[in-house]
This record gives structure tokens, C-alpha cells and sequence, in this order.
């Protein structure tokens, strides 16, 4: 090499050539970070490097970009499914194995119809009306955050449907214990330092020693579909093998006929009747959030554990819409799908009998057994729903409508018409006397009253009868609509209200007629 980086002159002699080395490199191309965390096991890879940008104190988007060259602005779930070249660039610069990163990962598991989308199995995907906000919402467990050394996110919680601990075998929470605001949390494209695991709101860390016990048959459930979706292929009790796509379609199925387009009286007799079949005690009943993930994995194991038999209950307490309505919910599904769904719900495609044995699957339907039927008739007031009550609770023992009729001490063709409306407007219409169209009772009356007072934009009739559809799946008059508006109205702000006149003359409507008689005799 030369001694000088110029041009060479005429008197430089092959003597004055000499060897040297090259500079090293001011920085390196790929220096390693300057702090450690060891992951743990089953951490998510997010909850890591979330937690790496923390001890740096830089954003999760500027760490990313300046660490491993990779823009989660536009991807901020890259880290689910990585590719090798992001995988070797991390492991180069932190050092951690790349087998160990690609176990916090979802690489080589299953995904179809979003299931890895935050909340996949609650009431409010079902709600078009709840808008989104900044922050995916996660549900935890506090005991096993209260028992970490270092606490974090599991890959596990991250799914989206997950509702239980598989290690605590608990409920979920997601909701912070101090302020009961929803769990949320940054990702990777965060524009500012998170502090993972602490309430976005109050700053509350969201550890917690004790957890609410949660029911074996939905931590069974939860733990089938984790393996299905590991594997692909799910073993459903009833059905048999089911691919991961399918399995999917179908929980959106049934938790769309539960969710969509049901009154919401209907719903809670199906939430009352999956209660007591699966020996729900009156607290957990109490604290249970059906519109939860957990909620909904009860729900759907009560389902799938005989979908031959409790679809077409189901469908019948809900008063639900048959498989091709619900079919049509759905324009995601291919037809492919659509034909195992065909199979395997056919419980839903079967019409409903009609005739005189109709009522056998209502009879069934209904949460109360014959019983507790009994037991309510004879604390009943008024002879006609004792009447009503005795009946049912006779039909429910396996009694014919006439053996019925005979112990309530009517005409069988009284049980038959009892029937039939209770058939198409729920127990509740049945028990009352008929008034040409399904009557109110007094808690629906009162529930009405209480949101005609509450809300002055929606008092007008029509919107009372579009109110009372909604809620109890009943069609009212206009006119018993309008006595419920002049009931109840509330005056508008600042209005004097008219004084009725309760003494005094009043004045004639029309002309008088004149007497017969001679007011002046004699004159």
C-alpha cells in the first residue's frame, strides 16, 4: 500500500513503499443492545420487546425502526408471524436464540376469520355501534402477574377468545382492579414509552392476589380449541374432527344467533336454562359477564356438547332465525365451509313441527322444571296464571294436554290456545289473559315507563312500539303506545302545566232548550 493517497511523483523509490492496516469501523454495523431481559417461557414476543423498548426508555415504534429495521406503523402484529430474516436480526442483536424467539410466536399455528382479533368472542363484535379505540383490549390473570419475578404477557392471552387461566384454572379479568377501566394496551407501533402491565388510566399495576374460580367445562372447551389451533383440526364431543376454518364458522354462527336480532327476555331464559344445566350457583350467575370471552366459551359448550338436541332449544327459546338466516349473516363464508356447516348444524335446517304436538319443544325449552313450575303457581295471585302455571308444569312432567286441562280444571282446547301463545310470544304472554295482542306485564310496563321518563328525544309512539319489540319481542298498538306516552311523558323543561278546573259553572256546549212549563203562572 501506498504511504499517501495522492497522486505519486516522479521521485518516490519502491524503498519508500511500506505495509499498514485498515481503520476499524467508528461503530459497528450490528452492536448489541445495551440491556438484557431474559424471556420467559411462555411470553409473547410483544410483551418482551415492549419491555426491552421500556428499560431504554424509547417508544416501541423507535425501537423497532433503530433495533431490528422493521416499521410497525403499518404492522403492529408483525411480531405474531415474524419472517427469518426479522428473527435472525433480533437474535443477532439481543443474543437470544432464534428457536427460543420463534416459541414466542404464533409460527406454524392456525389462524382463519380473524380469530386472533381482540375480544373474538364477546358481545361487542356483535355490536356494530361500538366504535374502536386506541388500544387493543386484553384480558389477564392477576395471580399469575402477582407471582411473576418479571411480570408479562402470555402468547396465550393474546388470541383474542381466550377467557380462562389454564393454571389457575380462573377467570380473566379485563378491567383494572382499581379504577374498572378496560385493560388496554400499546403495541409495538406506540409512539411513546409503555409501561406494559400497569392501568393506562390510573397508573395501577393490574396484579391481584385472588381470582374468581372459573367453570370446568369452559376451561375444557378452551383448552380443545388451543389444541385445534395448534394442530388445525378440532374434536368436537358431538360432531367429531373439524377443521380450524370451520370451527370458527361455526362459534360465529352459533354466538351470532344468540347476539343478533334476539329480545332481550328470550336471551336471558337461554342464559337462565345454561345456568342451571351446568350447576351454576346463584353468585357466579351474579358475577358472570355472558357478554365476556368466558361467558361465551360456557355458552358454547353447552352447545356443542349435544348440538343435535340444544341447537333447536336454543332456537326455539330465541325465537332465532333458521340456519339459511343465519347463513346469511355471514358473507365470509365460502362454499366449502357453508357445506360442512350444513352437516354439522342440520339440527338448525329441520323445520319445527307444526300441528298439535308443536308445543313439545317449547315445553322443554323452558328453564323451570315441572317442579319449580308448581312451586311458582302456588305463589301466584290471580287464579288464571295459577291455572296457566299448573298446566305447563303438568305438560313438563310428561302429562297429555288433556290430563293437563283435566288438573287445572279447564277445556284442553284453554291449553292449546295457552299454548300456541306461548309459542309465539314466550311464557310470559301466556300466563296473562289475552287482549287481541300480546299484553304487557307490569315489569315490562314499568321498564318502559322508567325509559319513556328517562330519554325526551324518543317519546313519540312509534318509537315506544319500536322500544318494546326490541326489548320483549312484542308488537303493541299505536294506541296502547299512546296511553303509555300520556302516562308517563315527562313535561318539557320550564312548561307550566294547565290547572283543571275542579268547581264552578261550566259553560253549555251547545244551545239549551227552552222549558215547557210556564215560569209565570197566574200572571
Amino acid at each position: 500500500m501506498r504511504a499517501s493517497s495522492g497522486p505519486p511523483s516522479v521521485g518516490v523509490l519502491r524503498s519508500d513503499l511500506f505495509a499498514v492496516s485498515a481503520m476499524p469501523e467508528a461503530f459497528p454495523a450490528r452492536a448489541m443492545l445495551p440491556v438484557h431481559i431474559e424471556p420467559a417461557a411462555d411470553e409473547a414476543l410483544v410483551s418482551w420487546l415492549v419491555q426491552l423498548s421500556w428499560a431504554l426508555r424509547q417508544s416501541p415504534l423507535m425501537f423497532s425502526r433503530h433495533g431490528f429495521k422493521v416499521d410497525a406503523a403499518g404492522d403492529p402484529e408483525w411480531w405474531r408471524r415474524p419472517s427469518a430474516g426479522q428473527l435472525a436480526t433480533i437474535a443477532e442483536r439481543t443474543g437470544v436464540e432464534q428457536a427460543r424467539l420463534k416459541a414466542m410466536t404464533l409460527l406454524g399455528w392456525s389462524i382463519a376469520r380473524d380469530d386472533e382479533g381482540a375480544q373474538r368472542f364477546t358481545s361487542r363484535r356483535w355490536n356494530p355501534k361500538l366504535g374502536r379505540r386506541k388500544g387493543r383490549r386484553v384480558d389477564v390473570c392477576g395471580q399469575c402477574l402477582a407471582e411473576d419475578e418479571r411480570p408479562y404477557l402470555r402468547r396465550l392471552w393474546l388470541l383474542g377468545w381466550i377467557g380462562v387461566c389454564p393454571r389457575h384454572r380462573t377467570r380473566l379479568i379485563g378491567e383494572c382492579p382499581g379504577c374498572r377501566c378496560p385493560i388496554r394496551f400499546k403495541g409495538l407501533n406506540a409512539k411513546a414509552p409503555v409501561d406494559l402491565l400497569a392501568c393506562q388510566k390510573c397508573g395501577r399495576g393490574l396484579a391481584c392476589l385472588q381470582g374468581q374460580r372459573a367453570n370446568d367445562r369452559s376451561v375444557d372447551l378452551q383448552s380443545l380449541l388451543v389444541a385445534g389451533k395448534k394442530t388445525g383440526v378440532v374434536l368436537l364431543p358431538s360432531v367429531g374432527e373439524v377443521e380450524w376454518a370451520t370451527m370458527m364458522a361455526v362459534a360465529d354462527m352459533l354466538l351470532g344467533m344468540i347476539w343478533t336480532g334476539v329480545a332481550t327476555q328470550h336471551r336471558e331464559q337461554l342464559f337462565n336454562r345454561i345456568a342451571r344445566e351446568l350447576d351454576l350457583g346463584w353468585e357466579d350467575r351474579l358475577s358472570l359477564s355472558l357478554g365476556s370471552n368466558y361467558g361465551s366459551l360456557l355458552m358454547l359448550d353447552w352447545l356443542v356438547a349435544d348440538l343435535p338436541h340444544r341447537l333447536p332449544v336454543a332456537i326455539s327459546i330465541l325465537k332465532s332465525v333458521r340456519f339459511e338466516g343465519l347463513l346469511g349473516r355471514h358473507n365470509d363464508i365460502d362454499d366449502d365451509i357453508a357445506a360442512h356447516l350444513r352437516t354439522i348444524l342440520a339440527a338448525a335446517i329441520a323445520t319445527p313441527a307444526v300441528g298439535r304436538g308443536a308445543w313439545h319443544p317449547w315445553i322443554e325449552s323452558l328453564p323451570d322444571s315441572a317442579s319449580e313450575l308448581r312451586e311458582r303457581a302456588a305463589r301466584e295471585r290471580y287464579k288464571h296464571r295459577r291455572q296457566r302455571l299448573t298446566a305447563f308444569a303438568a305438560l313438563k312432567a310428561g302429562a297429555t294436554v288433556g290430563e293437563a286441562a283435566a288438573i287445572a280444571r279447564v277445556q284442553p282446547m284453554s291449553v292449546y290456545r295457552w299454548l300456541d301463545r306461548g309459542i309465539e310470544h314466550g311464557l310470559e304472554a301466556a300466563l296473562e289473559r289475552p287482549t287481541g295482542r300480546p299484553a304487557l306485564t307490569s315489569a315490562q310496563s314499568e321498564a318502559l315507563a322508567q325509559w319513556i321518563r328517562a330519554d325526551r328525544a324518543h317519546q313519540n309512539r312509534h318509537a315506544i312500539v319500536a322500544r318494546a319489540k326490541a326489548l320483549f319481542g312484542i308488537e303493541l298498538s299505536l294506541d296502547i303506545a299512546s296511553n303509555l306516552l300520556k302516562k308517563h311523558r315527562s313535561r318539557r323543561p320550564g312548561s307550566v302545566r294547565r290547572r283543571r278546573r275542579l268547581w264552578g259553572s261550566m259553560k253549555p256546549r251547545g244551545p239549551r232548550a227552552k222549558p215547557t212549563h210556564d215560569l209565570a203562572p197566574g200572571s
